[in-house]
């Protein structure tokens, strides 16, 4: 760009002598380091920025008296303020209300003294500023060696033919489009048009010129057309009475006599809290769904005119302190999408239409806060909600609009394996949306899903490791300390009590690849493998399988299903929910004390008490109507069920359940008790409920990768620590009772954990959203996890299981997680044939299965999850009132 680099004269006698100098030409010189000779009086005229430049400029090359002529007074003087303020506390003399009138030069035609005209400030004129006017006969003569000449800037047209030219020389093109009189020549900002502003204006040309360039590049010609943008006119100092007004930080600076002979820089800046402190006084920067709304997007598409319907605005007052959805009802369009999607996909009905016509309004339940009208938090409004009506709440101070990136992953919660977007901007995480084309939600989340996708870079994150010293306090130390500590005190431990006292606890919330790396430390160093969120399998001792035989879109075209020992799975009580409009009996049987909201749609609800014996009637009416009598082990399955009480209810479930063509069993594995999950598929094998597509058990694993871990082998749960002196814990929050025994513990995880507290070593661990790899849901399907962002962590999980490993001289020759695949696809025969994405195997047949008969027992006990991550969102959601 040419820009407009000629300084413009003031047009008055004199100005042509030597020592005139323009503004911008004085400071070209000073940044070339030319030669310059200012003499001892320089008087620098104009009010800009430009002109304070050239004050201070003259002050540091030695100048004894530096003026400034200025017609009007400081307080309309277009320059900043503070440049003002520190050009007079570093001596610039301030000549107000004074013009010049002569510069009068000496025999060798050099200029010598300034006469000014005194003005005074008279009526305001087009620009709202009073304008000057001369005093009759009043005027000033000061001393002059150097006079600059700071009032503006003019262009240079010379080498651009063919271009009409304005009075002033600047370069003629239209406005709409930018094009010059040449085809294919286009003009904007400073240099066309007589528009010579402040450099952001010519910013903003050029980026409204490209859009008509790239047009003409692609054989368009079209006018820049000013986007549609929602402004408000509302807006008054009342608006703000509820804002604390807040003053800039003060930024450390060097003194006057400090810097006034020097052009050391001035200024030192803000340390990080001053600049988080100075960002934090932004009000707003917009509605920050404007990159997702469809209203605006229309709007602009459509070229509206929403001055042709002005008239009344319905105004809503509204408060709401939902901590996750931010409601703005002023922003509705009445679209009732997400009324509809609250009752009729999610069951719930928080939302609804209050009153009628004009007045019509998006209100909560009863017009009560969000959070106590039996609102779930899933979140599904603000992702289908159109405008900005309903939005995520940001954990973000400050929320502004961001044109984000968007990372298909799977959620790192439960084992359903809801699929969905996070959305981030740089490595900042943004929100998660559902994947509407999801294969296993279809376009919806649960709560944790939705707002728990940030858990691992909450406040108290981890950056640094740590260990404990000698008086038990923890300190930070290097990685590399670190790791040998961990490796050197394990060996120690092992060398004293062997091998099998040492033992590699491994998070069910980790990527195969991830837990296939630590599985392997632990195996090359004769370590135990577990993980604590693992219970025993109960089906495994009946089918032979510890994986669920069937998977979730068969309950859609099933019969009948029991739903036994279930609580607060929101994507499966959708299934269940759409499963019941397609046909299906959902029958919830539950313990006292777990009863399920928003089940309406169920054929009938059981509450009964914590013990086996509802169970064991359903089974005993199974076998009084001769159902399994040639399965192995019927007889003693038989006696042990021989003597439980049958009511009619009991047996009109049961007998829905057997005589069914298709049924299914859907229980959650960590909480039913062992005894009731063994006690299920025996009631599925008897009544010949299985090993078939839509008829068969799905068993809902506790975690996000609960599968994969048992498919890679790591099957043990707490009942391994028995012995156990020195345990690696990778990721998991464990109950301190199991971990008394314990001489030496190293925690990698993402927060200081109440486990990681007890630790001798703690090292940083890193979150989903910065990992690749796969997860295997509770279906054995395999899904595809994506990084999103890049964690402030040197490493990352299987990087610091390959570390510790390093010490051992155990050496992992991984580059990323792409070689850990390929090399776990070769060793684990589960992976072998396994296609992301894709259920791997089928329907499980279970053809060796037998009848365990099972004694007592409780109905449901609960194991607690042992991902703090989970656990963290599961605290922060509001618990839905009843």
């Amino acid at each position: 760009g040419i820009g407009a680099w000629l300084s413009t004269g003031v047009r008055c006698k004199g100005e042509d002598a030597q020592g005139v100098i323009g503004g911008i030409d004085f400071l070209r010189k000073v940044v070339r380091n030319e030669a310059i000779d200012l003499g001892e009086n320089v008087a620098i005229v104009g009010g800009g920025n430009t002109a304070m430049d050239a004050c201070r400029t003259a002050v540091r090359l030695g100048a004894k008296k530096v003026y400034n002529i200025y017609r009007r007074t400081k307080d309309e003087m277009p320059a900043d303020m503070v440049e003002i303020e520190e050009a007079e506390e570093e001596g610039v003399i301030f000549l107000n209300l004074t013009n010049p009138l002569e510069i009068i030069a000496d025999e060798n035609g050099k200029a010598k003294q300034m006469v000014l005209q005194v003005m005074k400030l008279g009526e305001p004129d087009a620009s709202g500023r009073r304008a000057p006017i001369p005093v009759e006969g009043e005027t000033k003569t000061i001393d002059v060696d150097t006079v600059i000449l700071a009032i503006g800037q003019k262009v240079n047209p010379e080498g651009i033919e063919g271009v009409d030219l304005t009075r002033k020389s600047g370069i003629v093109y239209d406005k709409d489009t930018f094009m010059t009189k040449i085809p294919g020549v286009f003009a904007g900002g400073d240099c066309g048009n007589d528009k010579i502003s402040i450099a952001v204006e010519s910013i903003g040309d050029a980026q409204k010129g490209s859009l008509v360039v790239d047009a003409y590049l692609r054989g368009e010609q079209i006018k820049y057309e000013k986007p549609y943008y929602v402004q408000r006119t509302d807006l008054t100092p009342a608006s703000f009475e509820d804002r604390e007004r807040m003053c800039r930080p003060a930024m450390d600076q060097l003194s006057a006599e400090e810097r006034k002979d020097n052009f050391t820089e001035v200024v030192f800046g803000y340390d990080e809290e001053k600049a988080q402190a100075d960002a934090s006084r932004c009000l707003e920067c917009g509605c920050k769904d404007y990159f997702e709304c469809k209203l605006i997007s229309y709007a602009n598409q459509y070229n509206v005119k929403p001055d042709r319907f002005s008239g009344d605005i319905n105004t809503v007052d509204y408060e709401d302190e939902h901590p996750f959805i931010l409601r703005d009802p002023n922003k509705c369009i009445l679209c009732g999408v997400c009324v509809r999607v609250c009752d009729e996909v999610m069951g719930v009905g928080a939302l609804g239409l209050v009153k009628r016509g004009f007045d019509t309004v998006v209100k909560p339940a009863l017009e009560q806060p969000l959070a106590e009208t039996g609102c779930i938090s899933c979140g599904q409004c603000t992702s289908y909600c159109p405008t900005g009506a309903l939005q995520e709440r940001m954990a973000i101070k400050k929320s502004v609009p961001l044109d984000t990136t968007c990372t298909q992953t799977t959620c790192s919660h439960c084992s359903v394996g809801c699929s969905l977007e996070l959305e981030n901007y740089g490595d900042l995480l943004i929100k998660a949306v559902p994947d509407k084309e999801g294969a296993v939600n279809k376009g919806i989340l649960c709560g944790k899903g939705k707002f728990g996708f940030d858990c691992a870079y909450l406040d108290g994150k981890l950056l640094d490791p740590m260990a404990k010293d000698l008086d038990g306090m923890f300190t930070e130390v290097d990685y590399h300390d670190a790791f040998v500590l961990t490796a050197k005190k394990t060996e120690a431990v092992a060398a004293k009590y062997g091998k099998d006292a040492v033992a590699v606890a491994i998070s069910d919330r980790y990527t195969n690849e991830e837990a296939y790396v630590m599985k392997k430390l632990a195996e090359s160093i004769g370590a135990k493998t577990l993980c604590f969120d693992n219970r025993e399998s109960g089906i495994e001792k009946v089918l032979g399988v510890n994986a669920s035989p069937n998977t979730i879109d068969e309950l859609l075209s099933t019969e009948v299903i029991l739903v036994v020992g279930f609580n607060n799975s929101q994507v499966m009580r959708v299934k269940l929910s759409q499963a019941a409009k397609n046909g299906a009996k959902v029958i919830l049987i539950n313990p006292e004390g777990y009863e399920q909201d928003h089940f309406a749609f169920a054929y009938k609800t059981v509450y009964t008490q914590n013990d086996l014996s509802y169970l064991q009637s359903i089974a005993k009416v199974l076998t009084d109507m001769g159902k399994g009598t040639g399965v192995e082990g019927y007889e003693e399955f038989a006696k042990s069920v021989a003597t439980a009480e049958v009511t009619d209810e009991i047996k009109e479930i049961a007998e829905l359940y057997a005589n069914a063509k298709k049924a299914m069993i859907v229980f959650q594995q960590n909480l039913v008790s062992v005894e009731a999950a063994t006690l299920l598929a025996d009631i599925a094998v008897v009544s010949g409920h299985i090993g078939k597509a839509r008829d068969g058990i799905l068993q809902i694993k506790a975690k996000n990768n609960s599968q994969g871990l048992i498919d890679l082998g790591i099957t043990a749960g707490a009942e391994a620590m028995d012995g156990v002196k020195a345990l690696l814990v990778f990721g998991e929050d464990v109950n301190p009772e199991l971990l008394k025994d314990v001489e030496f513990m190293m925690v990698c995880d993402t927060h200081m954990t109440e486990t990681a507290r007890r630790a001798d070593v703690v090292i940083p661990g890193t979150g989903f959203a910065s990992a690749d790899g796969t997860y295997t849901n509770t279906e054995r399907r395999l899904q595809a996890v994506e990084h999103a962002i890049e964690e402030e962590v040197v490493f990352n999980n299987w990087e610091v299981a390959a570390e510790i490993a390093h010490v051992y001289e155990v050496e992992m020759p991984y580059d990323d997680e792409a070689d850990i695949a390929e090399e776990m696809d070769c060793t684990v025969p589960v992976y072998r044939e396994a296609v992301i994405g894709e259920v791997h195997g089928a329907v499980l047949a279970c053809k060796d299965a037998k009848l365990v008969a099972v004694a007592a027992g409780k109905f449901v006990d609960p194991l607690k999850c042992t991902d703090n991550l989970t656990n963290m969102i599961e605290a922060r959601l509001p618990k839905c009132e009843k």
